[in-house]
């Protein structure tokens, strides 16, 4: 496991904060009938209504589903395309005690990348929490430390990633944001003061505090 600054110092760098999401379900392949027990990209699971995917390829499945390149999927953080800085896997029997310790407070069970992160569109790193409660917390209490340390209290308006019930997305290329919410996709915002415009989705997310919403915040509005 290499700690990953997309995970850490991303979210300390986070001015427009507020992402995470997600509760486990039954497996969308299960939902749609398909005979390659694959998800689709509108494939919605359990009481949630978000897409779920319970694998690295299952994921892959979906990204390519919703009309993204999603080639060359990866575990392997030093692969070809995959971001400078890795990304943030598992604790193993290679790291020291700090790393472990960070490594836990996400609750990770399986991280992978696809895409390519230098391409007009962007790669996607793929993160398959163990506890998607968990995930959601830590996300939420880094993201109101680094709103308070810099002073944007008022703009935790815009997340970093993008939620299915049992997976989660972090682009490498903004554009490709809007692609994932049509997509069924929700961010979590933990903005007190935050409100959706009407004709977007809200619900509550797993971390106190904060709602799931497809609704994305344009950052020259803020």
């Amino acid at each position: 496991m290499r700690l990953s600054k997309a995970l850490v110092t991303g979210v300390t760098s986070l001015a427009l904060l507020t992402a995470v999401t997600g509760c486990g379900s039954d497996s969308a392949a299960d939902k749609d009938g398909s005979s390659s027990g694959k998800p689709s990209a509108g494939a919605e699971a359990g009481k949630t209504g978000l897409p779920s995917a319970k694998t690295l390829r299952e994921v892959q499945a979906f990204i390519s589903g919703a009309g993204l390149p999603c080639d060359n999927l990866t575990d392997d953080e030093g692969a070809k395309g995959t971001p400078a800085e890795g990304f943030l896997g598992p604790a193993d029997q290679h790291d020291d005690e700090d790393s472990r310790r960070k490594a836990d407070a996400w609750a990770i069970s399986k991280s992978g990348f696809c895409g390519e992160t230098r391409s007009d569109t962007g790669g996607w790193v793929i993160y398959l929490p163990k506890d998607m409660k968990t995930f959601q917390e830590n996300y939420r209490n880094k993201a109101q430390e680094a709103a308070k340390d810099g002073g944007w209290k008022g703009k935790l308006a815009r997340g970093k990633f993008y939620f299915g019930a049992d997976f989660v997305l972090d682009p490498t290329n903004y554009r490709a944001s809007k692609t994932l919410l049509e997509s069924g996709l929700l961010m979590e915002n933990c903005d007190p003061n935050f409100k959706a415009p009407e004709g977007y989705r809200t619900q509550d997310a797993l971390a106190s505090g904060c709602v799931l919403t497809n609704y994305l915040a344009d950052p020259l509005d803020q």
